[in-house]
C-alpha cells in the first residue's frame, strides 16, 4: 500500500506540480534489488569524479590536495576508491561535457538544509557515438547529499540511479531502475521551440535534529498528479561538514567518459532551482539557478551549446 505523507513530512518547500507525495521506497528498492550491481560502471563513476577534481580550472595544487584527501577518506577505506586505477581503465577520460558548477560563495549559502530541483533532458535513445556510459547528474551543494541521475551505457540502457556520499561500507550505490519502468516519471516539456523528454528531480539534504541529517530524493509522478519519495537516508553530520570540501560544487552536468562525442540528440536541464535553509531553521524561496550562482564548465568533449538560460535551463548536442 501506497503510504502518503504530508508536507512537513516531505520536510522541504515544494518544487512545482504541487505539494502531495507518496512513499514508494519500498517499490524502488525491490526493483533494484533485481538488478546485478554493474561493479565497472560503478569504479568508473568514481574515477570520473576523480578526473573531473584533477582537471578542475579553479583548483590550485593545495586546493585539489585537500579534495583528494576528501574522496580518500569517503571512499578509501573500502576499496571504492582507487587512484591507480585511472591508469589502468585505458580509453575512459571522463569529465565534464557541459554543465554548471555552483560559484563557491552560492557552494556554502546554506545552514540547516539544501534543496535542488531540475528537469533533465533525457532522450532515449541518446543517439549519436554514445557506446560506453554518459551521465546528466547534479548535486545540490551539500558534501554529504547524493546524485540522482540518468545513466546511459550505449544506446539501450538507460537508468535512473542514486549515489549516497553520506553512506558508507560499499553502500554508496542505493537505486538502479531501467527507464523501462520509469514512464509514470517522464513528461515532455517545451524549451526554445523544441519538445524534449525530462525527467523532473528534486533532491535535498537537510537537518531532522540536532547532528542529524537527511539526503532525500523525490520524482513527479505525473499520471497520479503527485511527488513519489523514491530514497530516504538519515545520518549524522553538521553544518560545518555539509559546507566543506569539493564533493557539492556541481549543479547539472553531462558527465563523459569517451571523447569526442558525436550526434548526441539534445540533453541537458531545465527550470533548474535551490533553495537553503538558515540557521534559524527557514527555507528560503526557491530560486533559479544564475550566473551569479554558477559558471559553465566545458572540457571539450565534443558537446556544443544549443541553448543557455543562464544559468537555469540549457541544452547541448555532439
Amino acid at each position: 500500500m501506497t503510504q502518503t505523507l504530508s508536507t512537513l513530512e516531505v520536510g522541504v518547500p515544494v518544487p512545482p506540480f504541487g505539494a502531495e507525495a507518496a512513499d514508494q521506497r519500498q517499490t524502488f528498492t525491490d526493483d533494484t534489488r533485481a538488478v546485478s550491481r554493474n561493479h565497472e560502471a560503478e569504479a568508473v563513476f568514481l574515477q570520473s569524479k576523480l578526473r573531473m577534481l584533477r582537471t578542475h580550472p579553479g583548483f590550485d595544487q593545495q586546493t585539489r590536495q585537500a579534495a583528494l584527501s576528501e574522496l580518500e577518506a569517503l571512499l578509501g577505506r573500502n576499496g571504492e576508491f582507487m587512484p591507480e586505477a585511472e591508469e589502468k581503465t585505458g580509453p575512459v577520460p571522463g569529465g565534464v561535457g557541459y554543465g554548471m558548477f555552483y560559484h563557491p560563495s552560492f557552494r556554502t549559502a546554506f545552514a540547516r538544509g539544501t534543496s535542488f530541483y531540475c528537469e533533465y533532458v533525457c532522450p532515449t535513445p541518446p543517439d549519436g557515438n554514445v557506446n560506453t556510459w554518459l551521465y546528466l547528474t547534479a548535486t545540490n551543494r551539500a558534501s554529504r547529499g547524493v546524485e540522482a541521475f540518468v545513466s546511459y551505457f550505449g544506446q539501450n540502457d538507460t537508468r535512473f540511479k542514486v549515489f549516497d556520499w553520506a553512506q558508507g561500507d560499499n553502500d554508496h550505490w542505493q537505486t538502479d531502475i531501467s527507464f523501462g519502468s520509469m514512464a509514470s516519471y517522464l513528461r515532455s516539456a517545451s524549451a526554445h521551440g523544441a519538445i524534449s523528454q525530462v525527467l523532473p528531480v528534486w533532491n535535498s539534504t537537510y537537518e531532522i535534529g540536532s547532528g542529524r541529517w537527511r539526503n532525500e530524493v523525490l520524482l513527479y509522478n505525473n499520471p497520479a498528479n503527485r511527488w513519489d519519495l523514491v530514497y530516504r537516508f538519515d545520518y549524522n553530520s553538521t553544518t560545518s561538514e555539509q559546507t566543506s570540501g569539493w564533493i557539492g560544487s556541481w549543479g547539472p552536468i553531462v558527465e563523459t567518459f569517451q571523447n569526442p562525442y558525436t550526434g548526441t540528440r539534445p540533453m541537458g536541464a531545465l527550470n533548474t532551482m535551490l533553495t537553503g535553509r538558515d540557521g534559524g531553521g527557514t527555507w528560503g524561496a526557491w530560486r533559479l539557478l544564475s550566473t551569479n550562482d554558477s559558471f559553465v564548465r566545458n572540457d571539450e568533449q565534443g558537446f556544443r551549446q544549443v541553448f543557455l538560460d543562464p544559468n537555469h535551463s540549457w541544452t547541448v548536442v555532439s
